[in-house]
């Protein structure tokens, strides 16, 4: 038996450095392809640290289970300091994405102009429902348009515009509210896929790395 793990182990620990590598080439990847000179928004690197850790957490979980099989006798052998050590920069890569991942504006500055500018739009289409004299002005180009009988009267004419302009408030309303509800909705997905899973596996890799030399 202990001969079979003892062949066991190199393919073990092969594996496992593997896994490591590809998560470096990975994360290499990642940061290669981040604009870095485009200041108008942080880079995004919290999605694709928390989508590539659980990789580096295999990896080294195989390798140290390697070096348990190989050297069962030994605790402080140099592949367990070097488990210890990427678990441990893992560990503190995970802390770090965790405020990252908390703060609202990150990579999200787009959507927040466009909501600050659909809110004010919102808000001069209602102040120019209540000027009765730009309502009725638009009435009188509602008539020259042809959009009017024409014989309208002056109160035709108003209702018109003031049915024109409702009708477009509502409809920014409803534009509004579905940005707004698709914006908390991302906003959700984000504390659950983003933080919560950093807060999970910085307590994995810490537990990996004290496991790694006790």
């Amino acid at each position: 038996m202990g001969e079979s793990e003892f062949r066991f182990a190199p393919l073990l620990c092969w594996l496992g450095l593997t896994l490591i590598v590809v998560l470096v080439l990975q994360m290499a990847a990642v940061v290669v392809a981040i604009d870095w000179a485009d200041t108008s928004r942080p880079p995004q690197l919290t999605g694709p640290l928390v989508a590539l850790a659980p990789l580096g957490f295999l990896g080294l979980l195989v390798t140290l289970i390697a070096s348990r099989l190989e050297h069962p006798q030994q605790r402080h052998t140099p592949l367990r300091w070097v488990v210890c050590g990427c678990s441990a920069l893992l560990a503190a890569g995970m802390i770090a994405a965790i405020p990252m991942s908390l703060s609202s504006e990150a990579g999200d500055a787009s959507q927040l102009q466009n909501l600050d500018q659909g809110r004010q739009a919102l808000k001069e289409a209602r102040q120019f429902r209540e000027d009765e004299q730009q309502v009725e002005a638009l009435g009188e180009q509602l008539a020259q348009a042809g959009q009017l009988a024409a014989d309208a009267t002056a109160d035709d004419k108003r209702r018109a515009a003031q049915v024109m302009v409702d009708e477009q408030i509502v409809q920014m309303e409803s534009q509004l509210q579905r940005f707004e509800a698709q914006r908390t909705r991302e906003s959700r997905q984000r504390l659950i896929g983003g933080t919560a899973s950093a807060v999970v596996l910085a307590v994995a890799f810490a537990l990996l790395a004290l496991t790694a030399v006790l």
